[in-house]
């Protein structure tokens, strides 16, 4: 939004070696991680590739959290980092991402989501992820089916308000029902940072 508002919309459009050339001529100079997180704004504005190619939903992932990537290599993405990004990316492209259907990803990047979920020890996805909920189960064992019915149906009756005080037990339940709190709780506080961001860009 910064950017648009002081090269206009039409800039949203422009090619990335433009972008950096203009913003080195107006003396604005970035982060590597800021710079990241524009590239991957303006390419998800133009081509969401994002939806549909594992290199750059990681990329992505990585660019919207903040993190730094590594081209030349393949990285997995934490729970908390993908259910962020996937959240972002719709407000990017429009949605609203409270209201509105996540948009369909492709099975490579479904279980590249679903790989890095079952080596965080997830077998039931944060909200924002549910869409890898098969591709997930079928990774586990046949007998943990009825444990992640068990964990869906607990997580669905968990109540979110009272989540930053919940204290989790030791047990495989409950730490599941926390690694599942921990992504609510970090995509609901940047969400709630973005939103105070907006307003203030708004107001400038």
């Amino acid at each position: 939004m910064a950017f648009r508002n002081i090269y206009g919309v039409e800039a949203l459009d422009w090619e990335a070696e433009t972008v950096w050339i203009t913003l080195d001529k107006d003396g604005i100079n970035l982060t590597e991680e800021a710079r990241n997180k524009l590239e991957a704004v303006l390419t998800l504005h133009k081509n969401p590739a994002f939806y549909w190619d594992n290199i750059v939903f990681q990329q992505t992932v990585n660019a919207l959290n903040e993190e730094i990537f590594d081209p030349e290599c393949l990285q997995e993405n934490h729970p908390g980092h993908m259910a962020w990004a996937v959240y972002e990316a719709g407000v990017i492209r429009g949605l609203d991402p409270d209201k509105t259907a996540i948009p369909e990803f492709d099975e490579d990047v479904q279980q590249y989501m679903a790989v890095c979920l079952k080596r965080a020890g997830h077998v039931y996805p944060p909200d924002q992820l549910k869409v890898v909920a098969d591709n997930l189960e079928t990774m586990l064992p046949p007998e943990k089916k009825e444990f992640i019915a068990e964990v869906k149906k607990s997580w669905e009756h968990v109540d979110k308000r009272a989540l930053q005080n919940r204290v989790f037990l030791e047990d495989p339940l409950d730490v599941q029902l926390a690694q599942l709190a921990s992504c609510y709780l970090y995509v609901r506080e940047r969400a709630n940072s973005m939103a105070g961001e907006v307003m203030t860009l708004e107001n400038d």
